[in-house]
């Protein structure tokens, strides 16, 4: 019943078009992650994990406003950037927009700590393979939420760039 459930879990994610999302799965799939297959442990989960949320430039009416996020595990911020994915102790990815983070959610407790989220994801979110709109702080975040919870980002924080992205894929 595990397997199918992780499967299942799996499949959601595959439909994705997102390319690095897409990577990371297969990599879950062969067995690669630390998280192959669900968060396991012994005992109750012990690494408390948050979403932080800052709004990016001017709310227009009537288009989608753009997210900056990150994930915090146990109070130490992981944020991918065109330098690969950084750590600090505090939000500081979240300081250069106003009153940033604008939002931290507390999303739940994992056996996994941030160190083994990070040492499965870092080689699919490598320094120079930043993209604005296929592979971006969001995308890092989506991955690492579910190798953390097996939950992923709300769409409504990825709905410009995946806009935008159609947008692009219908030009070409």
């Amino acid at each position: 019943a595990q397997a199918i459930l992780a499967q299942a879990s799996l499949s959601q994610v595959v439909g994705l078009r997102r390319p690095a999302v897409r990577s990371v799965v297969a990599s879950w799939h062969m067995g690669n992650c630390s998280n192959s297959d669900a968060p396991t442990g012994n005992g109750a989960p012990q690494h408390e994990v948050k979403l932080a949320i800052s709004p990016i430039g001017v709310k227009i009416p009537s288009l989608p406003e753009a997210y900056h996020t990150s994930v915090v595990v146990d109070d130490k911020e992981y944020c991918f950037t065109s330098n690969g994915v950084v750590c600090s102790r505090s939000c500081k990815s979240h300081a250069r927009f106003q009153n940033g983070p604008a939002k931290v959610i507390h999303m739940g407790m994992s056996h996994i700590s941030g160190e083994e989220m990070l040492a499965g994801l870092k080689r699919h979110f490598a320094p120079g393979t930043y993209d604005l709109l296929k592979k971006n702080c969001n995308s890092f975040v989506d991955c690492a939420l579910f190798c953390l919870l097996r939950r992923r980002l709300d769409g409504r924080y990825r709905i410009l760039e995946q806009m935008l992205e159609c947008i692009g894929d219908s030009m070409v």
